[in-house]
């Protein structure tokens, strides 16, 4: 089956529940950003919590959950900004 390839890099308390900050990862082709991060959830089960509240961005970009990803692609994932 064919894949693609993407880069997906976790930052604040996202990066904390999953313990990595960055991680190579196959995809299906045509997936989206939310498909992505649904697999993150499955592999990270700590980030459901994250679910409603995350921001992301496809090649510094940033972007919608239904962004088709292409191979080299690199899919960041923010949480929510708090503080004062």
């Amino acid at each position: 089956m064919e894949t693609i390839r993407i880069k997906i890099l976790l930052f604040g308390a996202c990066r904390e529940a999953a313990g990595i900050e960055e991680l190579d990862y196959q995809l299906a082709p045509s997936s989206t950003a939310e498909s992505a991060w649904t697999e993150l959830k499955n592999r990270f089960p700590d980030l459901a919590r994250f679910d409603r509240s995350i921001l992301m961005a496809v090649n510094e970009e940033h972007t919608g959950r239904d962004t088709i990803l292409s191979s080299g692609d690199t899919l960041a994932i923010f949480p929510p900004v708090s503080g004062g």
